[in-house]
């Protein structure tokens, strides 16, 4: 067990997990805690890493399991499902998230922030405010790329007032236009050429348990879906073939068109009819029709977990 602090947040690690612990521990530093290690818990996916390059800020390292005592904060996830191996053993001295409570013990009070706003990363750009402080440029622009992938630019249901508000404030100290910066982004991630089916499933994926199932529910997002009809049997096989390594249940894909704000949900398990049951509509050729649908917090997750406790 080290000194240090670690910051990460959850497996198969996206850009708000990412840029919210690296720009927790530059404020951590402003403020005098210097032993903060800004961490990912995985491999970067490509939009990540496009968002780093393009501020020029520093890839963090790579955290995948701590030791039984070690300090941690907790970004961008609550659930120990989610977390890195060993964090149930860890000790944790803050949570800052977006997400519902997931359930968790701890053996000594810590801080815990949780608002019901788009991205961690705008809880994280909230708290320089509120010390009087301005992120530096490179900052800046990896809260507000943040800000503007988990929203989807804006046209996520989770996506609040709040959001929009330190993302204008952002936008201006990073000098980038947040609209047309955020289709840039969105279009350096998106060729599914450049992908393969693995990384598809893994570049934004987690693990739930609803009710007596463990399920997990991953997301990709494109820039329209040239290409796919290319990839779709062999992803629909290789999603099948890691939901048996993983002992799932079940395991969506959501295939998310930014373009025309829909998502096709692909499902692999015993009877994925039951998974379409929870959006009372019917599955075709292995996926359910989501039209209207981005976020998977908000209107994905719950239908399910409604249904399967029910």
């Amino acid at each position: 067990m080290s000194d240090k602090i670690y910051i990460v947040g959850h497996k198969s690690p996206d850009t708000d997990s990412v840029c919210s612990a690296i720009a927790l521990a530059n404020l951590k530093a402003l403020t005098g805690t210097e032993n903060c290690v800004p961490c990912s818990a995985g491999k970067l996916n490509k939009e990540t890493e496009y968002v780093l390059n393009y501020f020029g800020v520093a890839i963090p390292e790579v955290l995948e399991s701590v030791e039984p005592k070690q300090k941690m904060i907790l970004v961008d996830h609550n659930e120990y499902g989610q977390a890195v191996a060993g964090t149930d053993q860890a000790q944790l001295v803050q949570i800052i998230d977006h997400h519902k409570v997931g359930g968790f013990q701890t053996s000594e009070p810590l801080y815990v922030r949780i608002e019901p706003v788009g991205s961690t990363c705008t809880i994280v750009a909230k708290c320089y405010k509120e010390l009087g402080l301005t992120p530096e440029k490179g900052i800046a622009g990896i809260l507000l790329s943040a800000i503007l992938s988990d929203t989807v630019i804006f046209k996520s249901p989770t996506c609040t007032a709040l959001d929009k508000e330190i993302a204008a404030e952002l936008a201006a100290i990073a000098g980038v236009e947040p609209m047309s910066y955020g289709i840039e982004m969105f279009k350096a991630s998106s060729n599914i050429a450049d992908r393969t089916p693995q990384s598809m499933i893994e570049e934004d994926l987690k693990a739930f348990t609803m009710g007596a199932h463990k399920v997990g529910v991953g997301q990709v997002s494109l820039m329209g879906m040239a290409g796919f009809e290319d990839v779709r049997a062999t992803l629909t096989a290789a999603i099948e073939a890691h939901r048996v390594a993983q002992e799932m249940r079940y395991l969506c894909l959501m295939i998310t068109d930014i373009l025309t704000d829909g998502t096709e949900l692909i499902v692999t398990g015993e009877n994925p009819e039951e998974v379409a049951k929870a959006f009372g509509k019917e599955i075709v050729n292995g996926s359910v029709d989501l039209p209207g649908v981005l976020s998977r917090k908000k209107q994905v997750v719950p239908q399910m977990t409604t249904y399967f406790q029910g």
